[in-house]
């Protein structure tokens, strides 16, 4: 996956670090400098794009996952994302100074660039795809109600454990958890929706009874969070690991873009 940047660049307070890398400040920059790429528009804040990287086309941002801690994102074409790599340690002394490790995610064509230059420890290879467009309404989806995710975080945990045990997002964090139930009330089908850092509605840990997969419960479920997440906030955003094809096949079937397809290093940083 490669996406290419503008070389525009809005007037701001710009430092060289290296030949052809400028420092800039702000997103309303980073936004221009993507041509407001969907990953930049719902992943990036401002707090996050208080310092970011520029290399013509190519950008090098910062993104925040699991425990508040910031990553690095290197977007744009080729040449452009491996200068940006080149000039990774000056990159992590500002984003993670004092740490022995940095999370950079690169396009996985890519990866290789960013395994010859560092060493790099086991990470993982994912998509982050994107929707503006709601799924047309089906039966089904009457389907799929609210749940009590804190009421019933013991019962959707061990349905993730067995079900889908990669499972990023658990109960009782603040998502929204729906799901298909039985006749007796068990579960068939989960999902959690949440909010990506600026906001946009995102699905995750997508679980349906193994004994039950083929069935449509799956494209029931995301089917009809995505309209109405579409309807909500006319956007939905959810990530997936690359392995899962069949994941990839219906999010597809639904209307949804894969603007990235990422692989997620820790990089140890020579200092």
């Amino acid at each position: 996956m490669t996406s290419e940047v503008t070389s525009e660049v809005s007037s701001e307070v710009t430092s060289e670090v290296e030949a052809g890398i400028v420092v800039r400040h702000g997103l309303d920059g980073l936004l221009e400098a993507t041509s407001r790429h969907p990953f930049v528009r719902w992943e990036v804040t401002d707090d996050l794009a208080d310092t970011w990287w520029h290399h013509e086309r190519a950008v090098a941002f910062q993104r925040v996952r699991r425990a508040d801690r910031r990553t690095v994102s290197l977007l744009g074409p080729d040449d452009g994302v491996t200068a940006l790599l080149d000039a990774l340690p000056g990159i992590a002394a500002v984003v993670a100074p004092g740490r022995r490790a940095l999370s950079v995610s690169v396009p996985q064509h890519l990866e290789a660039e960013l395994s010859q230059r560092f060493r790099i420890l086991e990470g993982g290879d994912w998509e982050w795809l994107h929707t503006t467009v709601a799924p047309a309404e089906d039966d089904s989806h009457e389907r799929v109600r609210p749940i009590d995710d804190r009421a019933r975080a013991a019962e959707i945990t061990a349905f993730l454990a067995e079900h889908s045990p990669t499972a990023d997002t658990v109960p009782d964090h603040g998502e929204r958890w729906f799901a298909v139930e039985t006749a007796d009330g068990s579960l068939s089908a989960v999902a959690a929706w949440g909010t990506t850092r600026a906001g946009a509605p995102h699905l995750s840990s997508v679980a349906v009874d193994t004994r039950l997969r083929g069935t449509g419960l799956g494209r029931t479920i995301v089917g009809a969070l995505t309209r109405w997440a579409v309807g909500e906030a006319g956007v939905c955003t959810l990530g997936m690991y690359s392995h899962n094809a069949v994941a990839r096949g219906l999010y597809l079937s639904l209307g949804f873009d894969r603007l990235c397809a990422w692989s997620s290093r820790p990089v140890v940083i020579d200092r």
